[in-house]
């Protein structure tokens, strides 16, 4: 990564990422829910305790032969609490069809813990300088950020939840991956790493400013070798407030994969006087209605 390139990420992106930190912090799922099951889980490839928070739909019945669409969010410890409001809202008029939701996240973590375990886990390249840089900016220990971890997080969420919740709940084969910020990298890179492992990706907010807009190449040499796409439904979205460094890549790459993948279900939505933190619940709400809407199920 170039040098000024990166010191202009850093600049615009700092603070919010600051902010992300420390909501999520105050915002932790630690305390159960209504109706919530959790989950500790110990991965087999990076040696990390995830925290699977799961809300199941309110006529579950272990007994019956209905089995269900999953939705897996990451960051898990704020985005739970969201996913369980907006979901208990939406079924008031049942505004959309019945999923399970698995929030994954690191298991009782510190703030600084959090962010070290997301940065690694979420950027599909290692980038040194940009974890020095971030480390000495938010003022932490040496070696707490250290970027590309994407492969070995992916083969967990393959290999170590997915089965792990196929064997506990009813569960089909449609799955749905939900990210926002460095999240949203992370469900761009699955895509074009793994497009069999879910039937629908949203990506929110997501930083495909990272390594010089690393996913934006991925996705050209993707389509290359990939005339079609097994992915059923697409959403990306982006705050209008985020600037342009956030919303010129994010519309970039929808736009990239509407041209290369025509009969894919893309939806993609630049959110009217959003922040890259006021977005979260309405692109969560969004994400459910476009992927889970009553009346298209």
């Amino acid at each position: 990564m170039k040098q000024i390139t990166l010191k202009k990420s850093l600049s615009i992106v700092a603070i919010i990422f600051l902010n992300v930190t420390l909501s999520a912090g105050q915002n932790s799922s630690s305390t159960a829910l209504p109706g919530a099951k959790q989950h500790i889980i110990k991965s087999s490839f990076n040696s990390k305790t995830y925290r699977l928070d799961v809300l199941l739909p309110k006529n579950y019945k272990a007994l019956d032969t209905v089995h269900y669409p999953v939705l897996y969010v990451l960051d898990g410890k704020y985005s739970f609490t969201s996913f369980y409001s907006i979901r208990a809202v939406l079924d008031l008029g049942k505004e959309i069809s019945n999923v399970i939701i698995v929030a994954i996240d690191g298991n009782n973590l510190s703030e600084t813990d959090w962010m070290g375990n997301r940065f690694n886990d979420f950027t599909p390249s290692n980038i040194p300088q940009a974890d020095s840089v971030w480390s000495k900016m938010f003022n932490l220990p040496y070696g707490t950020l250290k970027s590309g971890g994407a492969s070995s997080f992916l083969s967990t969420i393959q290999k170590d939840i997915i089965p792990f919740i196929d064997k506990r709940y009813k569960t089909n084969s449609n799955r749905g991956l939900f990210g926002h910020s460095l999240g949203g990298l992370f469900v761009g890179y699955c895509l074009l790493s793994k497009p069999d492992l879910f039937q629908k990706y949203s990506m929110n907010s997501p930083s495909f400013w990272w390594n010089n807009g690393e996913m934006l190449t991925l996705e050209n040499a993707f389509a290359k070798r990939n005339p079609n796409l097994s992915a059923s439904d697409i959403f990306i979205s982006v705050g209008a407030f985020e600037g342009s460094m956030m919303i010129s890549p994010v519309t970039h790459f929808a736009d990239s994969l509407k041209a290369h993948y025509a009969g894919l279900k893309i939806t993609s939505q630049i959110f009217d006087a959003e922040t890259h933190l006021s977005v979260v619940p309405t692109a969560s709400c969004r994400t459910l209605k476009a992927f889970y809407n009553y009346q298209s199920n």
